[in-house]
């Protein structure tokens, strides 16, 4: 299969020297990345390519991997799809690989520098998947070599500033390196007890609860320095580690606690709190004030945690739990949770019922057992990708984990939300009060991502979704000019509105029958407009050929619609032949005029439209244009002078015609 569809020599066995243009190696190398694919994507996962390759691979191992078999269709049609993405990109990496290429060419060169390749590859292979190896094969069509290590030196730097970047507060590096945590292992330092972090009942601030006992400080870190130290003083960022604490570090997409520690010498504001190697490291600087401004190592001091923060992040958090077991009812047990994160003013989830289940008023139970009894559990879900720990803590909504325990395999487990976290929760689906899915998108191939609120942000959304449906229920009640502006302050308002999905789409529906009311509004006018400068014009002109005068000068009150002002000098002009005709209208509202003119072209005293319009319309500070045809049309901006204007275009006529 591979041998028909590249047109190549058999596959012969061979490797190293003996493997001429490595023909037989990119064979393995196919083989290889096919195996890895249908695997890969049999459990789970989303990559593409070699979909002709599939049929064989399953006849080969589908008899030890049923899965495979299983997944056969699903296979073929997610490499099918990837496939056709991906060529689309290797044309897109190609273009900006040749401008690379091209550029060494042109300045004599001969090897891609290695800081520069790095940058380019970095770009080659995030956003258009190109492997470096490819562009080396690359170059060596351009007649080009790569400095591999350079390029290897520029991609480590490159990889250790994202890392850093991750862990940015105040604009200082935040991370405690392999180096960091081994010295503290090699202190002989327990890593941190974070148990007291979900012993607060319904987070109620309680003073000698667990969290507020004396705390030991085990150690301090400078981030500017990269150093621990005995004793930090002074404005600048910290790290502060802790026999124990109650403050919940970012995992798991949870974000992290906020709050103060406080000792003796100094309290200590928490900004962020992050977990490197079971080192749980509170991150801040002290307090402004008078006090002293000082903590060593061996003070003791006590956690306390923002817990009016905690209540807004826990039912989101639970939420987030409801949110996957609703898709997978729904879309089917293919949902795959691709990352999430939980804040305190929201819940994104990259993949109502989850209404229904805060009216239930289902309980909340967590509890940490093995990781053996856990996987028994049936329909328990855990993230793709993550690593438990012994023990696992697990947590049900609906149901006490002590009850699946005691019969694991029953069935009736599956129409409840049971998974592996450590993160906090409510203590009962009520306290999230309410709940609103803000937005639905797509983030990347195959990945969508859904945004909710919860508790009082909920109700603020869906307080602000009935104020905007009030003022389109309002705006119903206008017409014209007024319409036409309520309509856009609705749109701008409801665009950034963070409102439930379902709610801003029912309101843009509704908008959209406001603005089909206003151009059949518009369009009914319009009709009614160009009937009454018609008739207007035409009463003008009639009058005018009886009192025996060459031209007519006259003003309709349509506003600036441009397009009855233009009929009505047409059609007049049509019923009487050869007479030179000018229509004013003005706008009250944005004192604006509208002007027309018309003059045959066989006017006499070789009369030119542009000649009588462009001065006439002078008082208004306006503008003229065109002249095709004999007609021409001008807007004035200053409409409170158009009696003095209609007297000019008069003066004018009378001259040029008598």
């Amino acid at each position: 299969m591979v041998k028909s569809g590249a047109g190549i020599q058999p596959y012969s066995g061979k490797v190293g020297s003996d493997d001429v243009g490595k023909v037989d190696m990119a064979y393995r190398v196919v083989a290889d990345h096919i195996r890895t694919l249908s695997f890969a994507i049999a459990d789970g996962s989303q990559p593409g390519e070699l979909i002709r390759l599939v049929d064989v691979f399953v006849r080969v191992m589908g008899d030890v991997f049923p899965e495979l078999k299983d997944n056969e269709k699903k296979i073929k049609d997610i490499i099918e799809e990837e496939e056709a993405s991906f060529e689309n990109t290797l044309a897109k990496g190609y273009e900006r690989f040749k401008k690379a290429a091209n550029a060494v060419k042109e300045n004599g060169g001969t090897i891609l520098s290695g800081q520069a390749i790095a940058l380019d590859a970095l770009v080659l292979w995030d956003t258009y998947g190109y492997p470096i190896d490819l562009t080396e094969v690359m170059a060596v069509d351009f007649g080009l070599s790569v400095d591999m290590e350079g390029f290897n030196v520029s991609m480590e730097e490159a990889r250790q500033k994202a890392r850093n970047a991750r862990y940015k507060a105040g604009g200082k590096s935040i991370v405690l390196d392999a180096n960091a945590t081994s010295h503290l292992r090699n202190q002989g330092l327990a890593s941190t007890n974070d148990s007291p972090k979900f012993q607060h009942k319904n987070f109620i601030q309680v003073v000698n609860l667990p969290g507020y006992l004396p705390l030991l400080v085990l150690a301090l870190f400078i981030f500017r320095t990269v150093e621990f130290i005995a004793t930090a003083f002074g404005d600048e960022d910290f790290g502060l580690v802790l026999e124990s604490t109650s403050f919940y570090a970012e995992q798991g997409g949870q974000i992290y606690d906020t709050g103060s520690i406080e000792g003796a010498s100094g309290s200590f504001t928490v900004n962020n709190v992050q977990v490197f190697a079971g080192y749980v490291m509170h991150i801040g600087s002290f307090l402004e004030g008078p006090d002293s401004k000082a903590l060593s190592v061996g003070d003791e001091v006590k956690c306390k945690v923002d817990y009016t923060r905690r209540t807004l992040i826990a039912p989101n958090h639970t939420c987030t739990h409801m949110l996957n077991f609703a898709l997978r009812e729904v879309l089917g047990d293919h949902i795959d949770q691709k990352g999430s994160i939980v804040l305190s003013e929201k819940l994104r989830f990259g993949f109502s019922h989850v209404k229904k289940q805060i009216e239930d008023e289902l309980e909340v139970s967590a509890q940490e057992i093995k990781l053996a009894d856990a996987e028994r559990i049936n329909g328990l879900r855990a993230v793709f990708g993550e690593i438990y720990p012994h023990p696992v803590r697990v947590v049900s909504i609906g149901r006490k984990v002590e009850d699946l325990l005691a019969n694991p395999e029953s069935k009736e487990w599956l129409s409840i939300s049971t998974e592996l976290c450590g993160g906090t929760h409510i203590s009962n689906t009520r306290d999230a009060a309410a709940f609103a899915l803000i937005s639905e998108e797509g983030i990347a191939k195959g990945v969508r991502r859904i945004t909710t609120v919860t508790a009082e942000c909920a109700s603020q959304a869906m307080k602000l979704a009935s104020s905007i449906e009030t003022d389109i229920n309002e705006a119903s009640k206008l017409d014209g000019a007024t319409l036409e502006k309520k309509i856009g302050s609705i749109k701008n308002t409801l665009d950034a509105a963070a409102i439930p999905a379902a709610r801003k789409a029912d309101l843009k529906g509704n908008v959209s029958k406001l603005e089909d009311q206003l151009r059949e509004a518009k369009k009914k006018m319009g009709k009614e407009n160009i009937q009454k400068a018609v008739k207007t014009a035409i009463d003008a002109v009639e009058a005018a050929v009886s009192e025996g005068k060459p031209f007519c000068v006259i003003h309709v009150d349509v506003g600036l619609d441009t397009t009855a002002v233009q009929e009505a000098v047409v059609k007049a002009m049509d019923r009487f032949k050869g007479l030179p005709i000018m229509v004013f209208s003005t706008d009250e509202a944005s004192h604006k005029a509208a002007i027309y003119a018309g003059v045959p072209p066989d006017a006499p005293n070789g009369f030119k439209v542009l000649d009588w319009l462009t001065p006439s319309i002078a008082p208004l500070k306006g503008k003229g244009g065109s002249g095709k045809n004999g007609l021409a049309q001008g807007q004035g901006s200053d409409a409170c002078r158009v009696k003095e204007a209609m007297e000019l275009a008069t003066q004018i006529a009378s001259m040029k015609l008598s």
